[in-house]
């Protein structure tokens, strides 16, 4: 499992600034001297960073019922969190296409089970469909470590690589989440 603990504090230019969770607004990051970012939607659903877009920097929001996940950065982003939701082989199958059945059998085959499997494709395909804007996604296992696996695809001549793993966080369902990882 990853850490999720969360540290109470923000540091920033040698000011510590001490908050709880319904206490925290802009007011933190305005104190610390950080600019103030609103995001906006463009038509197509995309969030955007008001007032960077010309320095690439990029957006991206994802949310079930319980949480919200964000990632931002220079590039193409993309992420997405899901709860890991029970259904059968079938059901998988319909969700996710006859076309992803051999890496579902791949992944159970490296001992995730059909539930982290079928959820495990679904958040890496909308995290990439997010950074990418691509219908078509044909992912391909580059990585496994532990309980995480890294994807790739080729969209467009560039390749992309989306990182995911399970999540336990404190109330609710285990989830999964996928983010589109840059190359380093």
């Amino acid at each position: 499992m990853v850490n999720t603990s969360l540290p109470t504090s923000v540091e920033a230019e040698d000011k510590t600034i001490n908050y709880t969770a319904t206490q925290l607004d802009s007011m933190p990051l305005q104190v610390a001297g950080f600019q103030q970012v609103q995001i906006k939607w463009l038509n197509s659903g995309k969030p955007v960073l008001e007032g960077l877009e010309e320095k690439a920097v990029n957006v991206s929001l994802s949310h079930d019922d319980r949480f919200c996940l964000c990632v931002a950065g220079y590039g193409s982003q993309g992420c997405d969190i899901a709860p890991i939701t029970h259904r059968t082989q079938q059901e998988w199958t319909a969700l996710l296409s006859y076309a992803r059945s051999p890496l579902m059998q791949q992944l159970l085959a490296v001992n995730d089970s059909l539930d982290h499997a079928g959820t495990r494709i679904w958040a890496a395909v909308e995290a990439l469909r997010k950074a990418t804007n691509a219908l078509n996604i044909d992912l391909a296992i580059a990585q496994t470590e532990e309980d995480c696996v890294l994807f790739q695809e080729t969209v467009s001549g560039s390749q992309f690589k989306v990182l995911t793993f399970p999540i336990a966080l404190t109330r609710g369902p285990e989830r999964m989440v996928a983010l589109v990882v840059q190359n380093t």
